[in-house]
């Protein structure tokens, strides 16, 4: 099955072509147009320029997307229908719809949360084998902090995450107070990364690390890193306080991860988001995995962040085809 698959939840557009089965999913084009620079001076995304931006970039994005490739091949069109911002949502949709109708394709629905899992099934040069089923997955990203257990790719069941911030949101709301830039989750790896090893910096809690359930509480980490931070920061403070922040999340998921595998004994842990692009993070889950001789999934850096390629991939292993007339936006949408 080869899929024509569109994204633009948030503040990127993206476009990708992908062919491929259960068996694992091959990525013959994936572009993506970020406005994310433009976003930087709000120190946040602003919904009505990134859906503006979007629009610049729609056209581009597929028609570089689709290079090489003659729609005749084309079996279906995808489009991540939620969860996200309504203007950016519409932005692909309406493509979608619109292609589907003049090409006569099909149109499949893609939760954009499920599609993020899905990114574990993309085979490479260095990731040859899929995951085995049941797992539990780790969804880590600006706007989602879950833990599901995936029985088989189409029946999920949530059993734990954030009760309040998501982690990513955290790592932003963090950066602001350490005058780092946006989007913060790249600017504490790259001031925890510099940190002068000799430089102490007062511990930060971990939030609900000691309480044996799939609970996360990712705000109160903000008010601690405001308590511990004064007006006048210095570099090494910033640098020190990054490193100690990015710990502490890095441990409570892991933590929380561990005890979803305790309870439920999956073959595979699957780690998907953008947040599963930090290193530290990444290398923490990585070593939890390995004490307990479990399988980890972790998508290749260029497919944490929102991207095209993984809403085709959740198109060919969980297709929801939908009438073009019944295809809308669902911005509070959930797995």
């Amino acid at each position: 099955m080869k899929v024509l698959a569109i994204e633009s939840t948030c503040d990127e557009t993206a476009a990708a072509v992908v062919e491929g089965d259960d068996r694992g999913i091959r990525v013959i084009t994936n572009i993506v147009a970020s406005s994310a620079d433009i976003h930087t001076k709000y120190g946040g995304v602003v919904p009505e320029v990134a859906a503006r931006e979007q629009i610049k970039s729609i056209v581009p994005v597929l028609t570089e997307a689709l290079n090489g490739t003659e729609m005749k091949d084309v079996d279906a069109i995808a489009v991540a229908y939620g969860p996200g911002l309504i203007g950016s949502l519409l932005v692909g949709i309406e493509t979608a719809r619109a292609l589907a109708l003049a090409w006569n394709k099909p149109l499949i629905r893609v939760n954009h949360i499920e599609a993020h899992v899905a990114a574990n099934w993309i085979l490479s040069e260095v990731r040859k084998t899929t995951p085995k089923l049941p797992a539990i997955g780790l969804i880590i990203s600006g706007g989602h902090t879950d833990i599901v257990l995936v029985e088989d790719y189409k029946h999920w069941k949530w059993i734990g995450g954030t009760v309040d911030d998501a982690a990513g949101e955290a790592f932003d709301k963090v950066a602001r107070i350490l005058r780092l830039p946006y989007p913060g989750g790249p600017s504490i790896q790259k001031a925890a990364e510099i940190v002068d090893e000799t430089f102490e910096v007062s511990k930060l809690p971990r939030p609900m690390i000691h309480e044996h359930n799939l609970k996360m509480s990712f705000s109160g980490l903000k008010a601690a890193v405001a308590k511990v931070v004064g007006k006048e920061l210095n570099p090494d403070q910033v640098n020190g306080v990054a490193r100690e922040f990015n710990e502490a999340v890095a441990e409570v998921l892991a933590r929380k991860t561990a005890e979803a595998i305790n309870v439920h004994q999956p073959r595979t842990l699957l780690v998907a988001g953008g947040v599963a692009a930090n290193k530290m993070i990444r290398e923490k889950l990585q070593e939890m995995a390995l004490s307990k001789g479990l399988d980890i999934f972790l998508p290749e850096l260029r497919y944490c962040g929102d991207n095209a390629a993984m809403v085709g991939a959740a198109a060919i292993l969980n297709p929801d085809y939908i009438e073009i007339e019944n295809l809308g936006p669902e911005p509070s949408l959930m797995l």
